[in-house]
């Protein structure tokens, strides 16, 4: 509970006024003794127990009720998610998530998960603090501290504007880590807005045993969850896949991998109107959606012979969720689709490479070069789109170090697999320990990530098959990353980078495993690494909505279509949309996982902050109450009934009856009715 007018409570003190006048009055009385008084005095002392308790019940009402009253002209706030009955804290830290999946609006009123958020958060921390804490906020899309005046003035900063980007809450709280632990903030309240989302908090990361572990041993800091897990209902995402222009002799054609989604029940039927906007040129075509995924290879949109290059998108119509009803695109003459192998040994590198040449793509060509540890400087860096590293991990101050980090920043996708020697060294927060197995059974795969990236599902649905996958032998992963494969009670066969880019570590090799043997997993695997990185070949490419998306100056970037509104630059890479520079074009577009609709269950979110002091408030786009709420009614109804109470103490007590006894008939009556 905190107050409006905090400065009235000094008078706080003057509830004790019915005592002092109680005491003042006792001190005034004369006492004057007559005879019959003994006989007063030893009545009163039979009865001297009740009436001091009644005395003090009269006096407690009286100070509750002044007290009340006092209360009432304080205005005092009230609410369970704020927490600040211990007073206000030092800090008060604003943790903001931005992703797509916040877009999410009430159709009646055009309000976002993200604006009512901030609304109620803005109100809630005037209320409560006003400006007597600092107030610092780090959104998910810059994760940058932020200095905050006033906390009327959130929903009008730059960062917290809406954004096409994803958000990862691990590294969201770790920023609020490390500024509470730089800076020294003293008591902190750290308030989480979020919506929940699975894909955004990444429940599985060993990021989290390490983030509760640092933040136990902080005093004074304690954690409010305001969250928004309402999914949204019926509402429908695009994105496109893969765009390839195709020309014969007679016309020109563009050839889109076009999905559609949706995330119902019971799916009925329906149709959808898509718009195809190609160089400004619009279209549209009414497709079919008859259960919750609609993928359609090689749709065809036909565009002029002279046009080689250019831009487009498709667009759903609009519905509650925004964000992700477009998806851009540019186009170009494709470049080729080189990985480069780096290892020593022939048996590895020969399924690897075989796999990287098979043609996936008919209208790619695919180059796959393997070369050997002593010749990596060879790499040709600005054309390969996956390198694969079965070698040594150079050390940090190597120049071959500094050259991959290079490749992962420019959006390339670099895969590590083990060296027979592993060693200490470590590249991107991983390293590689010591083997284990070779004598036992192969082990199997217990547990995998199948909603995107590297072992996501098919088109259609359909899992890769990697529990039926033997790993006979496996070299265990060290470090910081997110595990997309684990074995079955071993470990992370595969690992994901946390330090951006996309670098994995594979535990296992094809020549112990049955990766080789299968090929379906080593297959698609590998193709999908080649695609991301390929996204950024050429002077066509695709990317993700990220902070340096666009590299270190986004402001040599500019909107490709005229109609497009005005963005600063900063906020350019965090944005939708298809961006020219020189002769250089981009698509940026959300993540994949920002269309999963899946959110954090409750046990889950216990689990996360287990040991840790937290509330969780669960709200809605329908609930338009404040976090915060004036209760001086409840004390005024609390004075009107300890006033009442004092009343009912200080009647005095009904006259007795005298009662009679008639002799003759040996009844008892009434003295007024005997005579």
């Amino acid at each position: 509970m905190t107050f409006l007018q905090p400065a009235l409570l000094v008078a706080l003190p003057l509830a004790a006024l019915p005592v002092v006048i109680h005491l003042i009055h006792l001190y005034r009385r004369r006492q004057v003794k007559w005879a019959a008084m003994m006989f007063l005095l030893a009545a009163q002392r039979m009865n001297k127990g009740l009436s001091r308790l009644r005395q003090v019940l009269i006096l407690a009402l009286r100070v509750l009720a002044v007290a009340a009253i006092l209360f009432v002209i304080t205005r005092p706030l009230a609410g369970g998610w704020l927490g600040l009955t211990g007073g206000v804290p030092d800090t008060v830290m604003v943790l903001l998530d931005r992703s797509v999946s916040m877009e999410q609006q009430n159709m009646a009123t055009g309000v976002s998960k993200r604006a009512a958020g901030l609304r109620n958060l803005s109100k809630a921390i005037n209320d409560a603090v006003g400006t007597r804490s600092r107030l610092v906020l780090i959104d998910s899309a810059v994760g940058k501290p932020q200095s905050v005046e006033k906390a009327d003035a959130l929903s009008d900063l730059p960062q917290t504007e809406p954004t096409e980007t994803a958000a990862d809450i691990p590294a969201l709280l770790q920023a609020g880590l490390d500024y509470i632990s730089t800076n020294k903030t003293g008591r902190t309240d750290v308030w989480l807005l979020s919506d929940l989302q699975q894909s955004d908090w990444d429940a599985s990361s060993g990021r989290w045993e390490t983030l509760r572990a640092a933040f136990r041993t902080m005093q004074g800091v304690r954690f409010h969850l305001l969250c928004y897990p309402q999914t949204a209902q019926d509402d429908l995402a695009v994105s496109v896949e893969r765009v390839a222009r195709r020309e014969t002799s007679d016309k020109a054609e563009l050839l889109l991998d076009l999905r559609i989604s949706r995330h119902v029940d019971h799916p009925q039927p329906m149709e959808v109107p898509v718009r195809f906007v190609v160089n400004g040129t619009a279209t549209t075509a009414k497709l079919a959606l008859k259960e919750n995924q609609l993928g359609l290879q090689g749709y065809s949109i036909p565009i002029d012979k002279a046009l080689k290059r250019g831009w487009g998108r498709v667009e759903l119509p609009a519905d509650v969720c925004a964000g992700n009803n477009i998806f851009h695109f540019v186009f170009d003459e494709p470049p080729p689709m080189r990985s480069v192998i780096v290892s020593d040994d022939e048996t590895e590198s020969g399924p690897l490479s075989a796999a990287l040449s098979a043609s996936a793509d008919s209208s790619r060509k695919y180059v796959a070069t393997v070369l050997g540890s002593k010749h990596a400087a060879e790499i040709p860096w600005e054309e390969t789109a996956l390198l694969v590293w079965q070698a040594p991990i150079p050390k940090p101050d190597d120049v071959l170090a500094r050259q991959l980090r290079n490749l992962a920043g420019a959006g390339r996708t670099i895969l590590f697999l083990p060296p027979e020697s592993p060693d200490d060294s470590e590249i991107f927060g991983l390293r590689w320990e010591s083997w284990e197995g070779g004598a036992e059974k192969p082990q199997t795969v217990e547990w995998w990530r199948n909603d995107a990236d590297l072992l996501a599902n098919t088109r259609d649905g359909t899992a890769l098959p990697l529990g039926s996958l033997e790993v006979s032998r496996r070299c265990r992963i060290a470090g910081e990353g997110v595990p997309f494969a684990r074995m079955a009670g071993q470990g992370a066969l595969l690992m994901r980078s946390v330090q951006g880019g996309s670098v994995y570590f594979l535990g296992t090799l094809p020549g112990t495993s049955s990766l080789a043997r299968d090929g379906v997993v080593m297959f698609a695997l590998l193709h999908r690494g080649l695609n991301e990185g390929a996204r950024t070949l050429g002077k066509a490419r695709q990317r993700i909505t990220a902070a340096a998306a666009l590299g270190k100056d986004p402001s040599r970037w500019r909107p490709a279509d005229a109609q497009a509104g005005s963005v600063i630059s900063e906020n350019l890479p965090l944005r939708a949309g298809v961006l020219m520079a020189g002769d250089e074009i981009t698509a940026l577009n959300r993540p994949a996982g920002e269309d999963q609709p899946e959110t954090l269950t409750t046990p889950a979110l216990n689990e996360l902050f287990a040991g840790l002091d937290f509330r969780v408030l669960t709200d809605n786009l329908e609930d338009g109450r404040s976090l915060t709420n004036e209760i001086w009614r409840t004390f005024l109804l609390a004075m009107a009934a300890a006033l009442l109470g004092e009343a009912l103490l200080c009647m005095p007590g009904r006259p007795e009856r005298k009662i009679t006894k008639n002799v003759a008939s040996g009844f008892s009556e009434p003295a007024s009715k005997a005579a």
